[in-house]
């Protein structure tokens, strides 16, 4: 099971990866809305308080209802990255297609 640390890595990758795609003021502000998330402003996660899982599934829903597919690449990038949280991809809920 991936510690807090692992998911700090994997949070602030994926934050300064969307902070590229989205920008910085629009993901920042969607990372911040998280319960138990602390992120600077250079989108690194400096602390996480309840469930790591939970929070890592949080942002990553946030950032899918923003922009989908690319969200869903970045996702899935990471998740190759940082294996032992393939389970994470099972409890992310992708945008409707309208």
């Amino acid at each position: 099971m991936p510690d807090h640390e692992e998911y700090k890595k994997m949070l602030t990758d994926l934050i300064q990866k969307q902070m590229v795609v989205l920008g910085p003021n629009i993901a920042l502000d969607k990372a911040k809305k998280i319960p138990g998330l602390s992120v600077n402003e250079e989108g690194g996660v400096t602390e996480i308080t309840g469930d790591p899982q939970m929070i890592l599934k949080g942002v990553a829903n946030e950032y899918m209802a923003l922009s989908g597919q690319i969200a869903q690449m970045t996702l899935n990038t990471l998740l190759e990255k940082y294996p032992m949280m393939k389970d994470l991809g099972a409890g992310v809920t992708p945008p409707s297609s309208q």
